[in-house]
């Protein structure tokens, strides 16, 4: 297997990213929104599908290194030198892990919050707007970097000892894992528990109609409070415009 043969894998993943968020999707949804779900869906079904293909070419890689150790045994320290030195030529899914992992990387990082923040934004210009989410995004990522360095340091005290192996990468890794397994606790726990519940009430439509009209009630009373807000607001920027006016 080559980068030859993962470039059908990879179209055909974007191409299945592409009709998932189509599908699903509302009409009111901008392109920009909709060009981002399909990146950042497409990258996560890439990693999914590059995973097994790295661990079976690894066994294989293993498993050829091991016959070629028992031909001859003198020649381990070479073999060993040779593997460390051609392990980014020899792997075709190498480069692909590269390009998945920074672009996801980039994308959680900045692209996706800093778009997600600009959405949010209660300012009138995109310019203004933009930033806005800029700000809010860079206060987030130096919390999270604080965070990692009183960890760093916290670690660093504990083992009394500031090396880079045994220090900051151990906390590194642990925050990544961290951070991922409670996103995936999350999104899993959403899709274990309420998507099969919502389908097991509607496939009742005489129960769905009573609940409907249960919620109905609320939705209404919700309703005209927003526009006694409303109505509060507009009055309250009236009586600003008549001030800066008078």
């Amino acid at each position: 297997m080559n980068n030859q043969t993962l470039l059908p894998l990879a179209i055909l993943l974007f191409v299945f990213a592409a009709w998932f968020v189509f599908h699903y999707a509302k009409r009111s949804t901008s392109c920009v929104i909709t060009l981002l779900s399909i990146i950042s869906f497409g990258l996560g079904s890439a990693a999914v599908a590059l995973l097994p293909i790295d661990l079976s070419y690894a066994s294989t890689s293993i498993s050829s290194h091991e016959s070629t150790d028992d031909d001859g045994i003198g020649n381990n320290s070479d073999i060993d030198i040779e593997d460390d030195t051609d392990v980014s030529q020899n792997n075709p899914t190498y480069l692909p892990w590269q390009i998945t992992y920074w672009t996801t990387f980039f994308l959680a990082w900045l692209v996706l919050p800093i778009t997600r923040e600009t959405l949010l934004s209660g300012h009138f210009t995109l310019r203004q707007r933009l930033k806005d989410g800029i700000a809010i995004s860079i206060k987030g990522i130096f919390l999270m970097i604080l965070m990692g360095v009183v960890a760093v340091i916290g670690m660093a005290i504990h083992l009394q000892s500031i090396r880079l192996v045994q220090t900051v990468l151990p906390v590194l890794m642990a925050l990544g894992n961290t951070y991922g397994l409670v996103l995936v606790s999350l999104l899993l726990g959403n899709g274990l528990v309420n998507i099969p519940k919502r389908f097991w009430r509607e496939a009742c439509p005489a129960q769905e109609l009573r609940r409907a009209r249960i919620l109905i009630c609320g939705a209404e009373e919700e309703l005209f409070e927003a526009v006694w807000e409303l109505e509060d607001v507009e009055k309250h920027i009236e009586g600003v415009c008549r001030y800066a006016v008078g």
